[in-house]
């Protein structure tokens, strides 16, 4: 019961503070590694939402720290770094494991130095592994909204050399994403992107519907 009112929480945070949320690409079915940049307060809620749209149980690696500071989040798939055999335990009863490689918060951009967790975890799982480049944006509408370019990798060498691909990944997605941003109609929908999640409509979208209604 906690678990449940939690996720609901979680998702009425996402619906009230973003316009929505957009996503590109398909989620595979079975135990998937969900390798992810941390540039924004929204990356976990994001997610989330996205999962439970999806049908998907959800676990999330946070900083030890972390998790013993909020240890409410367990009951929404949490664990913390020093319990690494928590996230091997979901990827084996077929959940989706959030990482952020980075390892921390970091300003937009390109990402940081990853550490190896998500390739470690595709390889011996084993499972699919996942890039989800995430960017929230204030655009043409009064709330921000998020958008997340999902990519599937091969899973092929040491953890090396899944780690040196997934770095790779990530970055050309992020910039592609962030062209996309910078170069399209900022009152459209990106290319290529579909909404899974609605929030909160700008104050002129409510006017319009107002509007169309009142026709005096």
């Amino acid at each position: 019961m906690i678990d449940a009112a939690l996720r609901a929480a979680m998702d009425r945070v996402l619906r009230r503070g973003l316009g929505a949320v957009w996503v590109r690409g398909v989620l595979p079915k079975g135990p998937v590694v969900w390798a992810a940049n941390h540039h924004s307060w929204w990356d976990p809620f994001v997610a989330a939402g996205l999962l439970h749209r999806a049908g998907r149980r959800m676990a999330v690696l946070m900083d030890q720290a972390s998790i013993t500071r909020y240890g409410f989040a367990r009951h929404i798939g949490g664990f913390g770094t020093d319990e690494l055999p928590h996230g091997m335990a979901a990827l084996r009863a077929g959940q989706v494991l959030v990482i952020y490689p980075e390892g921390r918060l970091v300003a937009p951009g390109p990402p940081a130095l990853l550490a190896g967790g998500a390739g470690w975890y595709a390889l011996h799982a084993p499972a699919r592994l996942m890039v989800a480049a995430t960017r929230v944006a204030l655009r043409g509408e009064q709330w921000p909204s998020a958008y997340v370019s999902l990519t599937e990798l091969a899973v092929d060498g040491d953890v090396h050399a899944v780690t040196a691909t997934l770095s790779r990944a990530l970055r050309s997605q992020l910039s592609g994403l962030d062209a996309a941003l910078a170069e399209q109609d900022p009152r459209a929908a990106l290319p290529g992107f579909r909404r899974a999640v609605t929030g909160r409509r700008s104050w002129d979208q409510r006017v319009d519907k107002l509007r169309r209604r009142l026709s005096w």
